[in-house]
């Protein structure tokens, strides 16, 4: 999981909400929206989804109210909470859906990278710390988006394998090397 550093909501975005009558989510219209995603893809770290950091793009992402509009309906225009996130069925923004805890770790107000660390072997996330609030909000993070789904932890296996195998070949120049999952990345360099 990726922490999101928010920019300044973007200019197209507050005229819209200021000219139209919002009531819903539906009170957007196509272009709107694309917009919207364009901008926060762009404040993502390398355009990926920061629930399961695959890389995502215009088409391959929706717009995920972090905090569910239907329960928190004041937060329906609030660009912090909004992100762009994949459009896989069974993990991520689709899994979560329109649940809400406050143990859910928002990668908005917090640093995921706290919470997580990888299963080098296995490729699955788990959580840091053993015991107390950290764990259960890392555990049902982990749960409610399906961070460990089986295909998403057999690509981050296989990064790891590669980017192991790369790394011993090639230590002094790790900057060539793609950079995929980003938080896995910098989990792989720190155990170097």
């Amino acid at each position: 999981m990726l922490r999101v550093n928010k920019k300044s909501e973007p200019e197209e975005f507050t005229k819209y909400k200021s000219k139209n009558k919002i009531i819903n989510w539906d009170s957007f219209n196509a272009e709107i929206k694309q917009v919207l995603k364009q901008y926060l893809l762009e404040e993502q770290e390398n355009s990926c989804c920061p629930y399961c950091e695959i890389e995502i793009n215009l088409d391959k992402s929706h717009i995920e109210h972090i905090k569910p509009k239907n329960t928190f309906p004041k937060l329906l225009l609030d660009y912090n909470n909004l992100i762009a996130c994949c459009l896989e069925s069974k993990r991520c923004g689709n899994s979560k859906a329109n649940k809400w805890d406050e143990l859910f770790i928002n990668p908005v107000t917090e640093n995921p990278e706290d919470y997580f660390k990888y299963d080098i072997k296995t490729g699955k996330i788990i959580p840091i710390f053993k015991e107390k609030e950290k764990f259960e909000k890392a555990e049902y993070t982990i749960d409610l988006l399906n961070l460990n789904d089986n295909r998403l932890c057999n690509i981050r296996r296989k990064y790891i394998l590669e980017f192991l195998s790369y790394s011993s070949n090639n230590e002094n120049n790790l900057s060539d090397y793609p950079i995929k999952f980003p938080s896995l990345r910098r989990y792989l360099e720190g155990r170097l």
